[in-house]
């Protein structure tokens, strides 16, 4: 994409159109306007016309004239994956993402429109790239529209990138930290990651119309209707109502937000994060930033003033700054037609950006054929020359195609080889299920559960005059602790255990002088030595029992505060009831236990009897 020095980022929304316009000078930028037009389509209306409207009153209102735009489309339209290549030769690149893109989009690739970001990974010996594509469909309808709205589209890029491009550039943030941004838009949302020149992102499929579902049904309203009042909804009084009534979409967000951020760290375990910016309308609502920030243990910050970008004089700055946080995605479109910023992926059909560039370099075009005509009157002898050179080049051209020829032959061998490999790859779908943590926190508890079930105790320390108190349990859990599967390049999922393989289990059994409890720790270990593996651990799990070894590891004697509570007493004398509160002790007896976890490569029992079965056969048959 050429450079502009003036230029308008346009971001098509669900409901609006937001547009910024920035000038550059240098490497500084200054927003020299902005504006946010409503896209007003009626319940049986034509949404596609109702943008076509909204862009010609923008156009018509902000006099776009012939200045340069470029727009984006969402997440929800674009085709997006991230696939890891070696450094190579930067003439090799493209060459070689080409390759991965025909094998990696779906559908017929020469229907598509597609770019691609490159980025270092963190492990130093490779690249990260960020494939993209639209459907020529898509982008061709967009470039209609704004030929109806008279404006000069020079590019499209994603909504993703654009918001990258932004907070990249703009805000502030230590080198060292992977910042998150987090874009809420009405069709999907945008998780982002940065940290210096490395770049991850995903697209989430809750979006703000969710939440504006959740207002549908709960006041029985219209999409419309629901959408007008998620706008207007600013008392901070009635945060804390809607919050109740969201809360259930807003644990959705945040638990597809920190799964996402568990997969970054597992990639990137060394990866330092802080830091959350937070973008789109969404956020207006009352105490959401916080309700984020309390969710998700970081610093959420909101888009509320710029850190690099200046603004002209000629702007309400008040009004700008409280429209910014559903501005990034146009403002990083303008940064990315300025040529100021760090990505550049233009989905624009190559056949719309040629008929662009002949169309503004025209009188540039005349000049340049009177001077062919000029010098090939006076140098026609280098006629010659020159279709030697063309002969050249049409021989370099035939080995080029030969040689990619070749290489795709090579491809398919590659992928002939890889593909008996998926039946044994399937194998590895057990370990998606439940596992050995789970195995083991499951028959531990059922095992205790056991314990407290057979043993209840008597009543003990009758509280004064009347009553009783109620029954205590023969053991109580304080805590399980199971081995962490660290996982990075050197120790996969399908690796054995780097730590100790045991389960550590710490419970309290109160003192009394029941016979039962005093050797209830021995029962715990016989039955916990000789816990099944349950059926469904079977498969790859093929030992007898869950633990080799079991084992009371530690015993303290400590003692429990509780109150007892009772509101039902009543005084003789005066017939009338009074209420006890108070503080009573119980001494117990605090022991660990630790079970260390049977090895499935050990052969058990029954399988050491036929292999010794085997063995006698075989050498009964060679004395034979």
């Amino acid at each position: 994409m050429e450079k502009y020095p003036i230029v308008w980022g346009l971001d098509i929304g669900h409901s609006s159109i937001k547009a910024a316009k920035l000038s550059r000078t240098g490497n500084g930028v200054t927003v020299m306007g902005y504006a946010i037009e409503p896209i007003n389509v009626t319940e049986d209306g034509d949404r596609d016309e109702a943008v076509v409207k909204a862009l010609q009153q923008l156009a018509q209102h902000e006099e776009f004239g012939g200045i340069p735009v470029v727009a984006s489309l969402s997440g929800r339209q674009i085709f997006s994956r991230t696939i890891n290549i070696p450094v190579l030769n930067p003439k090799k690149v493209d060459k070689m993402v080409e390759l991965e893109a025909r094998q990696q989009i779906p559908g017929n690739f020469e229907e598509v429109e597609w770019g691609y970001h490159l980025s270092p990974n963190p492990d130093g010996a490779s690249n990260d790239v960020a494939l993209f594509a639209a459907k020529r469909e898509l982008t061709d309808e967009l470039v209609r529209k704004c030929k109806r709205a008279g404006i000069n589209l020079v590019g499209v890029s994603v909504s993703s990138l654009a918001l990258y491009n932004f907070v990249r550039f703009d805000q502030e943030f230590p080198d060292d930290e992977s910042v998150i941004i987090l874009d809420v838009g009405a069709e999907n949302t945008d998780l982002v990651l940065y940290q210096g020149e490395t770049l991850w992102m995903r697209t989430l499929a809750l979006s703000g119309n969710d939440v504006t579902k959740v207002f549908m049904k709960k006041f029985r309203v219209s999409f419309e209707e629901a959408e007008t009042l998620k706008r207007q909804i600013g008392d901070s009084r009635q945060a804390e109502k809607i919050l109740k009534v969201l809360e259930g979409t807003l644990n959705e967000l945040t638990s597809e937000v920190q799964r996402s951020l568990g997969f970054y760290k597992s990639q990137n375990p060394n990866a330092k994060l802080e830091n959350i910016v937070i973008s789109g309308n969404t956020f207006r609502l009352p105490n959401l930033p916080e309700y984020i920030a309390e969710r998700l243990r970081y610093t959420v910050n909101i888009l509320e003033d710029l850190d690099k970008i200046q603004v002209a004089g000629g702007i309400d700055r008040e009004n700008f700054l409280r429209d910014l946080p559903s501005l990034g995605v146009a403002l990083g479109l303008a940064l990315q037609g300025s040529g100021i910023a760090k990505a550049n992926v233009n989905l624009l059909s190559t056949t719309e950006q040629l008929e662009r560039v002949l169309k503004a370099k025209r009188w540039a075009g005349i000049a340049l054929i009177v001077m062919l005509g000029a010098a090939f009157i006076v140098n026609l002898m280098a006629v010659s020359r020159v279709m030697n050179d063309n002969i050249a080049m049409s021989r370099v051209i035939i080995s080029k195609h030969d040689d990619n020829k070749s290489r795709v032959e090579d491809s398919a061998k590659v992928l002939a080889e890889v593909e008996p490999l998926a039946s044994d790859l399937k194998g590895y779908s057990a370990y998606g299920r439940k596992g050995v943590v789970h195995a083991s926190i499951e028959g531990v508890l059922k095992t205790l559960q056991e314990f407290i079930d057979k043993n209840p105790l008597p009543a003990s320390e009758p509280p004064p005059e009347k009553g009783g108190s109620p029954r205590l349990q023969a053991v109580y859990v304080n805590s399980i602790e199971v081995p962490t599967f660290p996982y990075d390049k050197d120790n996969g999922p399908f690796r054995p255990l780097i730590g100790e393989r045991l389960v550590r289990v710490t419970v309290r059994i109160p003192r009394t002088e029941n016979d039962t409890l005093k050797g209830l720790p021995q029962q715990i270990v016989d039955k916990l030595k000789v816990l099944p593996v349950p059926d469904y651990l079977k498969s790859f799990y093929p030992a007898e029992h869950l633990f080799a070894h079991a084992q009371v590891k530690n015993e303290v004697l400590s003692e429990d505060s509780y109150w007892l509570v009772d509101n039902t007493q009543t005084d003789d004398k005066a017939g009338t009831f009074k209420k006890i509160q108070e503080e009573r002790k119980l001494a117990v007896r605090i022991l660990t236990f630790e079970c260390h976890f049977a090895d499935p490569s050990t052969p058990t029992a029954s399988a050491k009897s036929a292999t010794a079965t085997a063995t006698t056969a075989a050498a009964s048959a060679a004395g034979n």
